[in-house]
């Protein structure tokens, strides 16, 4: 009977906070199969400051395991006495490899370990630490945004000051409101919410924090706060507002539950000075995430083993994306229409790396491929002898209408053309496709409107897919994209649950002009990447209202601040001010490039060589030019061609570095 091996697991973190615990999860039974809920639990150290070790059997039959730490705590809903804490994942190790001990080689008289000391997110020379994802049903984040023209005040004395802002979290059944400040009751062991910390999106350094305790100066239509906490019990979670000038508390304001009706909005509280009477207003803009609904259903969401969502591989080659495919069909002079399985194999067919698809959902909330949010629909229909309306006196049978409004069966039977019509652009434009299909056009793939699980089912596999998730928003004109929308939640997990059910291994990253879906997906898995879509400076479209997605540099400080993979950045604004390039570098975001600039050779190539971007989306791929394959089945056949020239030239096997615990 082969002999239990001891595992030590020693780890330094001084990062810690002081309600944190360290657990240890790995590949083996003991370690939680990469189940965080099921990690192991380190003891902190006495005699070494912010140390925590554990030892752990491991059967003698196991020759490897694999393993990663991770930082969480315990929060209390204190909904009833049975009611026991709930593990929150704060922070944990995201290096794509985790860590390996191959236990038969590393351990002497059966002890592995004894005498290493892990530093928490650093091996291999490389360091890497996210925020953790949901992992509860109860547990929920929520996002405070404070920017603009928040702060108004009707009282002269405190108008004409700098205020800085501290926000703190309470729980309304243990506090009462006495005056000016919140009187705390008994409560229990825990508390039912984090620390509230903060990113400044306006200043050099945008990543999460703790705060000052003082708070962070704001000014008027010059700053943008993001304050952010976890709760297992929103029902019951309240926030005080406190404001601050020179270094003393001169004024409050209280968000309360009630205040917060939905998962996303706005809310107006007013601000009481120190005399506890009214002084002025404030304006708050709310988020709040919970977990996926799918994520029970498919256990791979909370896995450990592997993680995407930061991973990107640097290559001297730059990644050619095929924008919806090859191209915009219904506003330019594209063979192919756009966002059809056929329209995305033939961009892979011709070499793209990635391409580029747009997703929404239907009224009866199905998954479909399409860019615009709106549709002319014609009522004669599609056999009518006048099925194929024209530019001119016909348009008056065309009606708009939103695909949000429309069943899927109705987009599969009715008759539409492409928005572009209603508005006066297409008669200036070359000759542009339908939307509907003509009644030669039998073949699947060229049919608009296909699922998400078709794509996903159909394309190439050797092809990524950028999947742009479409959620309108505010423009800067005060108009909306597409009013009445689905709430964000059900949205996003409706889309992320069809990915998990059909992508298997592809490579896949996220991308939308939203920044809130965008920080949403973030917190919802952490097997796919997601990067933040802007346009920027621009003259040519109108800008959004929301400053995140109207100022690249801005997005660069939000993307690096919620942990984004990168920005897709808007090629006109590049080619004016490059700064937002630089700002992007600095925090190792990933950078692509998207914009009708990139249909000229010349401007791709100058952003190649002078500004070293990471991808281009383009209209076009692989047109004059020699058919070639694209970087996957480039790198796949080295690999398997290395792979058989060393096989072949072995003589005795040798060990791989990665399975040493010192490494990696």
């Amino acid at each position: 009977m082969d002999q239990d091996y001891k595992a030590h697991f020693k780890v330094h973190c001084a990062e810690i906070k002081e309600w944190e615990k360290i657990h240890v999860v790995g590949s083996l039974p003991v370690l939680g199969e990469w189940n965080p809920r099921k990690s192991f639990p380190l003891i902190k150290s006495e005699y070494e400051e912010d140390t925590f070790y554990a030892v752990v059997s491991v059967p003698g039959t196991v020759k490897e395991f694999q393993f990663r730490y991770l930082r969480v705590m315990y929060l209390d809903p204190s909904e009833n006495s049975l009611c026991e804490p709930i593990m929150v994942l704060s922070k944990w190790e995201t290096l794509n490899n985790p860590r390996s001990c191959l236990i038969g080689v590393e351990s002497m008289d059966f002890i592995a370990r004894e005498n290493v000391i892990d530093e928490f997110g650093s091996y291999g020379g490389r360091k890497q630490i996210s925020d953790g994802w949901i992992l509860n049903d109860k547990e929920s984040v929520v996002y405070f945004r404070i920017h603009g023209e928040a702060l108004k005040f009707f009282a002269k004395s405190y108008q004409n000051r700098e205020y800085r802002l501290k926000v703190e979290p309470f729980d309304v059944r243990y506090s009462e409101i006495d005056g000016e400040d919140v009187v705390s009751l008994p409560t229990p062991e825990l508390p039912c919410f984090s620390n509230t910390d903060l990113s400044v999106l306006t200043r050099d350094d945008p990543i999460f924090g703790d705060q000052y305790f003082n708070g962070s100066v704001f000014r008027n239509d010059l700053d943008y706060l993001v304050f952010r906490t976890r709760t297992v019990n929103l029902q019951n979670l309240a926030f005080r507002i406190e404001f601050y000038h020179k270094e003393k508390r001169c004024a409050l304001s209280y968000v309360l539950p009630s205040s917060m009706s939905g998962t996303h909005g706005a809310t107006v509280s007013p601000v009481i000075g120190l005399s506890s009477a009214p002084v002025g207003h404030i304006n708050v803009n709310y988020m709040i995430v919970k977990r996926s609904q799918y994520a029970e259903k498919n256990p791979e969401v909370d896995s450990m083993r592997e993680t995407f969502g930061r991973y990107w591989r640097k290559r001297n080659r730059m990644l050619q994306i095929g924008h919806r495919g090859m191209g915009s069909s219904y506003t330019k002079s594209i063979d192919h229409r756009e966002n059809t399985i056929f329209s995305l194999n033939e961009a892979a067919r011709r070499g793209a790396d990635y391409v580029e698809l747009d997703v929404q959902l239907t009224k009866d909330l199905k998954t479909v491929v399409y860019h615009d949010f709106h549709l002319l629909v014609t009522v004669a229909g599609r056999d009518s002898p006048s099925s194929t309306p024209t530019a001119g006196g016909e348009n008056k049978s065309l009606h708009e209408i939103a695909i949000k409004d429309l069943t899927l069966a109705q987009l599969k039977l009715l008759h539409f053309e492409h928005i572009s019509r209603a508005n006066g652009t297409a008669p200036d434009s070359p000759v542009t496709l339908s939307v509907t299909p003509s009644k030669n056009e039998t073949d699947e793939l060229h049919v608009p409107f296909p699922s998400l699980a078709q794509v996903l089912r159909n394309v190439d596999e050797n092809v990524g897919l950028n999947i742009e998730i479409k959620y309108p928003m505010y423009m800067k004109d005060g108009s909306h994209e597409c009013e009445g929308y689905f709430e964000q939640n059900k949205f996003v997990d409706i889309i992320l649950a069809e990915v998990a059910e059909h992508a298997g291994n592809r490579r896949i990253v996220f991308s939308c002009f939203e920044p809130d879906i965008c920080t949403m997906i973030t917190k919802k898995q952490h097997k796919y990447p997601v990067s933040f879509l802007v346009v920027g400076a621009t003259n040519r479209y109108m800008p959004f209202q929301d400053i995140r997605s109207d100022c690249s540099k801005i997005a660069a400080n939000f993307a690096a601040g919620c942990e984004l993979l990168g920005v897709n950045f808007h090629s006109e604004e590049l080619l004016n001010d490059r700064n937002p390039i630089e700002i992007a570098e600095k925090y190792g975001l990933v950078k692509f490039v998207w914009g009708d600039d990139l249909n000229s050779k010349d401007i791709q190539k100058h952003f190649k060589e002078e500004m070293n971007v990471d991808g281009l989306i383009f209209d076009r791929i692989g047109e004059d030019e020699v058919m070639k394959q694209n970087v996957f089945v480039v790198e796949n056949h080295n690999r398997s061609s290395l792979f058989a020239r060393s096989q072949h030239n072995s003589r005795s096997p040798s060990m791989s570095r990665r399975c040493m615990s010192v490494v990696e």
